[in-house]
């Protein structure tokens, strides 16, 4: 899994790429600090990805924006 930093929003994070039966998208973690504004990001170009939908899922207690494109 390839790792990068990146600012979603104003928030300095991490993400990866990944793929489920649904398609492609960015798994964009959420810091404890963060708003739900963090979120707001359809339409956006997100790492040379245009965002289409937002998802969520959580692991070990911290929270991900499945962001599809």
């Amino acid at each position: 899994m390839d790792i990068k930093g990146i600012n979603v929003n104003g928030y300095d994070t991490f993400f990866s790429e990944g793929q489920d039966e649904h398609g492609s998208f960015l798994v964009i973690a959420i810091p404890p600090t963060a708003d739900k504004d963090i979120s707001d990001i359809c339409g956006q170009l997100i790492n040379g990805h245009m965002i289409k939908e937002v998802g969520y899922c959580n692991t070990d207690d911290t929270k991900f924006i499945k962001a599809y494109y």
